[in-house]
This record gives C-alpha cells, sequence and structure tokens, in this order.
C-alpha cells in the first residue's frame, strides 16, 4: 500500500468519525495517538498515628500521589472523632467508616524517640476484614522511609505488582550554565547534591546494583562521561573518546553501556563493554542518533534517530547489531525521541511532537497502539518509568526553565515532584 493511498484512507475515515485501522508497511508502523480515559479510584482514610513526625499524613501523600487512589470528603474533625472512640473503645467501629465512604482504612500507632517502631494494619471497612497487619521499625531520621515501605505495602496488597515510593530518583538541577546531579525520594523530599561542580552535569543513569550511576560531565571543557557513588565522593572518567560522549545508559544487565559518541564526526550509537572497555557501533550514516535506552533482558536498544524523515523517530536495534526497525511515525507526530522501556518489557514511552506541543506518549508492544498521555500548554519531556512499570518521572519544560514532574500512565494524573530551581529534569528512576 502506497504512502498516499495509507494517509487518504486516514483521512476519509476521520471524515466518517471512523478510527482508522493500525496497519504496518515494512518496518514501518503507521498509528494515530488516542488519550486514554481516567479509572475509578478506591477511597481510603487514614488517621494520624499520633507520632511527631506525621507519618500518617506522608503515607496519605504517596497513595493520593499514585493515583488509582482517593482521600474521603469526611472534614479532619469527624475523622479524629471517629478514630478517637476507636481507640476509647479497643475496636474499630467498620459501619462507622464505611458510612463516611471509605473503601480503605488505614490504622496505625508509632511509639519510640530515637528509633520509632510503628504498628500499621490496613481494613476493608465494607466486610470489617483486615488486609494485612504489620510492624515497622528503624531510626527516627528514617520516619520517612518507614511512611513509603507503608504506602507500597498498601499498593502491593490492594493492587498487586509493585510499589515505587521507597525508590530513589536521580535528576538535574541548576541554571543556565550550572546543572548538577541530585538524588532524591520518590516523592521529591529529601534531596542531596551528588556533583558540586560549576559547569554542566547531564544525562544520570543508574547503574543495577543501585550503588553507583554515570553522567555526562564538562568539568574538562566537553562531554565526557564519569562513574560517581550513589553514597557520594569524587567521580571517576569512565569514557572519554575524542569528541562528543553522551547519552549513557546501563544494560539491565550491569555487562555494558549504550551512548552516543561522534568520534567520527557524526552522532552515532555504541554499546561499550563494561569490563573490557571494547566497543561496538551499531549505527552509521549520516542521521542524528540520541537517547538510548535498553529493553529489560538487555537484548535490544531503543533509540531515537532522524535517517528516515529528517526529524527524529524511534528505532529498535539488537544490542549485538544488526538491521534497525522503525517503530513509530504519525501525521499527528512527526517528532519522537527520548524512549525509556518500561521494567516488565511491555511499552515505551517516549517525547511525541502533538498539536505543536511536546507530550509524553507511550507505545504499546503487544498491540502496537500509540497512547497520548499528557496534554499540557508546556512541554514535557524527558521521560523515565518507575519500577511498577506504571508512572513516569518527566520533564514540563517552561522556556528556559522546568520542573520534575510524576504521571500516573493509567489516570492520566499528573503531579509536581521538584521545583526549587530554575531547571530541575532529566530523571532517571533506580532499578
Amino acid at each position: 500500500m502506497s504512502m498516499r493511498l495509507t494517509t487518504m484512507m486516514c483521512a476519509v475515515a476521520c471524515l466518517l468519525g471512523v478510527a482508522p485501522e493500525a496497519r504496518a508497511q515494512g518496518d514501518v508502523i503507521y498509528l494515530d495517538a488516542i488519550v486514554r480515559g481516567a479509572k475509578k479510584e478506591m477511597t481510603f482514610v487514614i488517621p494520624d498515628f499520633g507520632d511527631a513526625q506525621g507519618i500518617a499524613r506522608i503515607v496519605k501523600a504517596d497513595l493520593i500521589r499514585h493515583g488509582a487512589f482517593i482521600p474521603i470528603t469526611a472534614s479532619d474533625a469527624d475523622i479524629r472523632t471517629l478514630d478517637s472512640a476507636d481507640r476509647q473503645k479497643g475496636t474499630v467501629h467498620f459501619r462507622n467508616w464505611a458510612n463516611l465512604g471509605a473503601q480503605l482504612l488505614g490504622k496505625g500507632a508509632a511509639s519510640g524517640t530515637a528509633q520509632l517502631s510503628v504498628e500499621f494494619t490496613l481494613y476493608s471497612p465494607a466486610n470489617g476484614k483486615r488486609v494485612f497487619g504489620k510492624r515497622y521499625a528503624g531510626a527516627a531520621s528514617s520516619y520517612s522511609v518507614i511512611a513509603h515501605t507503608i504506602a507500597d505495602d498498601i499498593i502491593v496488597a490492594v493492587l498487586g505488582g509493585k510499589g515505587f515510593f521507597t525508590s530513589k530518583l536521580l535528576f538535574v538541577k541548576g541554571s543556565t550554565g550550572t546543572k548538577n546531579i541530585y538524588l532524591c525520594d520518590a516523592d521529591g523530599r529529601n534531596q542531596r547534591a551528588l556533583t558540586h561542580y560549576k559547569t554542566l552535569c547531564l544525562f544520570p543513569d543508574w547503574y543495577p546494583d543501585r550503588q553507583h550511576y554515570v553522567f555526562s560531565g564538562y568539568m574538562e571543557g566537553r562531554p565526557i562521561l564519569y562513574k560517581g557513588k550513589i553514597a557520594g565522593g569524587d567521580v571517576q572518567r569512565l569514557l572519554a573518546r575524542p569528541g562528543m560522549n553522551t547519552s549513557p545508559a546501563v544494560s539491565p544487565d550491569g555487562s555494558s553501556m549504550a551512548v552516543i559518541l561522534d568520534q567520527d564526526g557524526q552522532p552515532e550509537l555504541y554499546v561499550v563493554n563494561l569490563s573490557s572497555g571494547n566497543r561496538k557501533r551499531l549505527t552509521a550514516g549520516r542521521a542524528v542518533e540520541s537517547s538510548p535506552a535498553w529493553s529489560p533482558d538487555s537484548r535490544q536498544i531503543a533509540y531515537s534517530s532522524d535517517e528516515s524523515t529528517g526529524k527524529p523517530q524511534i528505532y529498535l536495534i539488537s544490542a549485538s547489531g544488526g538491521k534497525p526497525r522503525r517503530l513509530t511515525t504519525s501525521a499527528r507526530s512527526p517528532y519522537c525521541a527520548s524512549p525509556a522501556w518500561s521494567p516488565d518489557g511491555k511499552k515505551i514511552c517516549f517525547v511525541a511532537q502533538v498539536a505543536g506541543n511536546f507530550d509524553i506518549c507511550m507505545y504499546d508492544l503487544a498491540s502496537n497502539e500509540m497512547y497520548q498521555l499528557t496534554n499540557d500548554p508546556s512541554n514535557d519531556e524527558q521521560p523515565s518509568w518507575a519500577r511498577d512499570s506504571r508512572h513516569i518521572a518527566f520533564a514540563r519544560v517552561h522556556g528556559s526553565g522546568a520542573r520534575l514532574m510524576l504521571l500516573d500512565s493509567e489516570t492520566g494524573k499528573s503531579s509536581t515532584l521538584v521545583q526549587d530551581a530554575p531547571f530541575c529534569g532529566q530523571p532517571a528512576w533506580e532499578p
């Protein structure tokens, strides 16, 4: 089928109000973007635990940020009254909580000063059943870790799969001319600078041991790859080929690193063996390659290239080399870049130009469908998947600045994580 005929069929289908069928032509899959519909949230209530740190408030904030949960609309006074009655009687009056509209009820009690001990139980008020109960302990300074762990346990117990609030984020923060690598919790709290240079430190990525990271830094006047420790300290040179060394991505098995090098005058995709240092060039030609991302099994790499159209699209290639396969192209999205492969291997999210703006989109590898996940007047860029394969961190760019955002790909809800500097972006989620 010719490109002209394909375009004509799509135009006729749109005039008739019928979505055109997605069709494949050779290595090219033609798709249109659609916006995913929101799903119904579960209502919950978690009264305070009686601690000074406010652990219950952090758990509540995590669940709201997740997107699958929504707090009941009862006033704080009503919640305190019911909770006080339960504590005085030494029992839980499930009917009262159900009448407030709670599908989930979390009850907790904290004790200790230097060391915290938290007893937490999750109930279903509708039937009075206990979903799970658990004791958490740790230093008082680690109260946020306890809170995030409770939130993850709730998510796993109710939804299955994985939680992600106990994971960390690498990201870039700074202003024009000076940007450094930072670490923060999954909710944007507890930020810590890992680099302290008066230049550009960009494109951070994790090693699978979660103890090290890699980034591209300009400390020597041009982009060179460096390796650092999450615990802090000096960084060491990792790769310094002639020209540009950028966009590092460590394979999930830890054996290799994908990187963009222009040692021959053209940005090309390479794979570097991290043990031997041997390099293998995967692409060649006049195209510009960028933003490599590994499949979870470390066998394929998604990347961006302007090889076919002069504007970037997403391609897949074997990590051992071979012919690349073009994944994206659409009349509604002539520009697709910055791919990120979900940890479950089922989806690739990326940046696409839609109606003049850049938005986060997602490609479902099983159905060959492309979904538009964000729709904001700002430009949404640089996506990174959380380990639950549901949530995405990304940068919402406005002018020369950006703030770090969290997106629930199931509901389309987004919230701000970090915005305390002119630029907060390029997130990389802990594996």
